[in-house]
Parts: structure tokens; sequence; C-alpha cells
């Protein structure tokens, strides 16, 4: 049955999960509420600035499928193909522009209705047509999912489905680069602060020490992958490794919105900002790779990531012409689309 619950009737995204967990919307009546996976969902629609009441949520199967414990089990193909009529009729009447599946059974539930052949692992976060609108497989946020798919990674796939959709406005047409001022302007934030954003909304609060070397390994991968560096930083050589000189200042315009910095055990912390007001605007490839990055050296301490950076080549290049006796202070290390030891790159 529907109900208020379920959010905004004239939303431009629905949401399909898999079904009412035993604690969560089977208890509250509200879908995706109540539970662990109820405050994943919330966080990551939070994460991008959304709010329930602007989506639409419901569920491909209609009642919660029970093992004989009384915990959740998985949805039967019949108890799918059951209720797959009434999904369709909630996606014919909602009518938006983005449906966006929580999980295998959800998508399953959606190839009933007009068959896409998307898997999951495959297809995740790609946009993609299906039955006059658009399809946007995620993974469920359930813990159990979070075993095949990391809260990092969920939380990138959600910026990737708030860069081509809004929930009240629909499908966003993308825009060219333009010229960006030296002020910050919500419009227009710069490759290096939404890089940042990207990098809180995954890890939550880090030191700023580490948020440095993150910003390094990340803009070095560009530069191996993609041929130049996303955003044109200059990372100087300083005692603790590659320095963005110009970080503090770009910091700034974002404090108490998109950033909060503060201190803890007397070091320098960065954590995400209470009222952010711009969505992610990177290019796919570079989100992929700061998704990557964040993931593989998120969770290393200071000391561990400024090994990493170590040996990296570019700083490899600068410890030996130090040991051969040259001054490699404040020297570049990365500097726009060339690193030390291959200025050629």
């Amino acid at each position: 049955m529907l109900s208020p619950a379920n959010g905004n009737i004239e939303a431009k995204v629905l949401f399909v999960a898999e079904a009412p967990g035993r604690l969560g919307a089977d208890r509250t009546g509200v879908p995706l509420h109540g539970d662990r996976t109820g405050d994943n969902f919330e966080m990551l629609l939070g994460n991008v600035g959304w709010k329930r009441e602007q989506v639409f949520i419901t569920n491909a199967i209609l009642c919660n499928p029970q093992e004989d414990n009384g915990n959740n089990g998985t949805p039967t193909p019949e108890e799918i193909a059951n209720c797959s009529s009434y999904l369709e009729m909630v996606i014919a009447m909602v009518k938006p522009d983005v449906v966006a599946t929580l999980g295998k059974t959800a998508l399953e539930a959606l190839d009933l209705i007009s068959p896409h052949g998307i898997e999951l692992q495959s297809g995740v976060a790609r946009m993609v047509p299906w039955w006059d609108r658009k399809l946007f497989p995620l993974y469920h946020p359930g813990p159990r999912a979070l075993i095949h798919r990391s809260v990092a990674k969920q939380r990138a796939d959600f910026m990737l489905l708030a860069k081509q959709v809004d929930p009240v406005k629909g499908l966003l047409e993308r825009k060219r680069p333009e010229a960006r001022p030296a002020r910050l302007a919500v419009e227009q934030p710069t490759a290096l602060q939404q890089a940042v954003r990207a990098i809180l909304e995954m890890q939550g609060k880090l030191t700023f020490f580490k948020l440095t070397k993150l910003l390094y390994l990340a803009d070095l991968q560009a530069l191996i992958a993609l041929g130049h560096t996303f955003a044109g930083n200059v990372y100087l050589r300083q005692v603790d490794g590659p320095w963005l000189p110009h970080l503090d200042k770009e910091l700034k315009p974002m404090d108490g919105f998109e950033v909060r910095r503060f201190f803890a055990h007397k070091l320098p912390m960065v954590a995400r900002g209470p009222s952010p007001r711009f969505g992610p605007e990177l290019d796919d490839a570079v989100l992929e790779i700061l998704t990557e990055v964040v993931a593989k050296y998120g969770g290393l301490s200071n000391a561990a990531i400024k090994t990493t950076v170590y040996q990296t080549e570019p700083m490899r290049h600068i410890l030996r012409e130090e040991r051969a006796g040259k001054d490699m202070r404040n020297k570049p290390v990365l500097y726009r689309n060339k690193a030390a030891g291959n200025p050629e790159a």
C-alpha cells in the first residue's frame, strides 16, 4: 500500500529496494527506515544533499520474506514475479526520470517489467535507457551488501547519480567547463575544491596531512591514466613529502559549508561540512580515480601513507637527487601535467 511514507509522488528519482526489513519498514511502515540498512541509505542521500521527502522509495517485494528463524530471507523468483505488476503500476504512477535499483533483487524485478539484461556487478552506477526513462543500478545499502561494495564506493555511486539527475528538477544537462573565478561561487567550485569534497564524502574526516597525500596520489594516478592531473595542481617538496601550497587558500571559502576544520590530539583535521552548497561536478574518470585511491589508501595511518607516497616514482627521483647532494626543498614533485624526473609526462 502506498502512503506519504514512500516519499514525494512528484519525485524525479524513484528508488526500488528489495523488501521491507524485519527491523526496518516491516516494523516502522517507512521504506528503508528504522534499521542499519535505513541508516546507511539516509547517510548516502545526505552525502549528496538529498532528502527523503524529495525522492520516492518502494520495494520490489511487498512483504518481508522471513526465514524459519524469523530473520530476513532472500526473495524467491516467485515472490519477485508476484509483485512485479504492483511495481510496474507504482513506476507508471510516479513517472520518474530515473529509477535507481538498490541491489540484485530490485534489478531483476525491473527486468520482468521491461527486459534490460543488466548484471549488477558490471552495470553498477551506469545510467542506461529503460522503459522510456533511465535506469541507474546501485548496490543495496544493507550491512551484508557492504562486503561486495564498500561504503566509500557506494558514496561515489550516489555522487555519480547526483551528477546526472536532480530529485526535483529531473535529468541534468551536461555543462561544458567554463573559466572559474578566483573566488568560490557556489555554482563554480574549482576542480581542487570538488576533489576535496569528494574525498570527504568518502572518508568523513581525516587529518589535513592525509588529505594532501590522497590528493597527490590521485593527481599522480590521473597523470598516469589520463595524461594530465585533474586540477593542474603544484606539489612542492616539503619535509613531509609533496605539499599543496595553495590548499589552505582553497579550503577557506569552504569552511563551515563543505568542510569543517578542527584539531584532534594536536593534529589539524578536515571533515565533511554541515551545509554543502554544491554537488559533485567532477568527470566520471576523475571521480573513479579518487574512489580507487581513497578505497586503497584511505584507511592507512599518516606514517603508512607517507611511506606509500615516498615510494612513488616522482618522490624516488627527488630522494635520489637529494642523496646526490642537491637541495630539492620547494622543488616541484608534480607540476601541472609533469612529474619530477619525467618532464615530458
